[in-house]
């Protein structure tokens, strides 16, 4: 159920029997050489997609540029907005819809610059943020505990929700072990690492099958996250 799907009569027709609203946020990042610069997107847009599906609850249209890491900057079409630019964005739409009668605003992303996630933290006491990417991994990876970047893991779910978009001829593999990686990650070094190509991790072993394991984890952890934004 999409809002902007809606007349505005729609709207307040369903604000008469739910008060929360889904607000999907995505980013134009690079994804290496075989996943397309609007993956975050691709797989947010999903995921508010499905939570809808098993809650009823209106899906806002989605915010499609977000927080990148400054050493992606020549990496061709990466783009981004600012920390106070992508919190004043949220801080805007959300207080037109707060005046109609929208009382709980769920920020989904599906991007985990700090940056960004720290953008959409603490807003206001009625917006939540729910990071999809959240759940266990090891159990289901061969060479990761963790969801990196363009990975094994990232690569999966997209060759199970969109695998005519998934190249996996052109894949480059490249890692960083993560304490050296933190500088580029919290913004204190904007150069690229050398050799960089984009990718965090092991793309070349992941597998649709992963990918449908790992998609349905986030899908029942978003719906415990749900559960609890709207009981409070």
């Amino acid at each position: 159920m999409y809002l902007a799907d809606m007349t505005w009569d729609d709207v307040r027709n369903y604000l008469k029997k739910e008060d929360c609203l889904i607000l999907p946020v995505g980013t134009c990042e690079q994804h290496g050489y075989h996943l397309p610069l609007n993956n975050d997107i691709l797989s947010v847009e999903y995921f508010a997609s499905k939570l809808s599906e098993l809650t009823g609850v209106m899906v806002a249209p989605t915010i499609n540029y977000g927080v990148n890491l400054p050493c992606d900057k020549l990496l061709s079409g990466t783009t981004g907005i600012t920390y106070d630019l992508l919190r004043n964005l949220i801080l805007s739409v959300t207080d037109w819809w707060r005046s109609q009668g929208f009382k709980k605003f769920i920020l989904l992303t599906f991007h985990g610059d700090p940056y960004h996630i720290k953008a959409l933290s603490d807003l206001a006491p009625d917006i939540f943020v729910i990071e999809a990417y959240e759940i266990e991994y090891q159990d289901v990876l061969e060479k990761q505990t963790t969801m990196r970047h363009a990975c094994e893991a990232e690569t999966s779910i997209a060759l199970y929700l969109y695998p005519d978009k998934v190249k996996m001829n052109c894949v480059k593999e490249y890692d960083i072990p993560f304490e050296k990686f933190k500088e580029y990650l919290y913004h204190e070094n904007t150069n690229q690492p050398e050799n960089y190509t984009g990718c965090l991790g092991f793309p070349s072993l992941a597998t649709k099958e992963k990918g449908e394991i790992l998609v349905n984890r986030i899908l029942e952890y978003l719906l415990s996250c749900f559960n609890e934004i709207k009981n409070k």
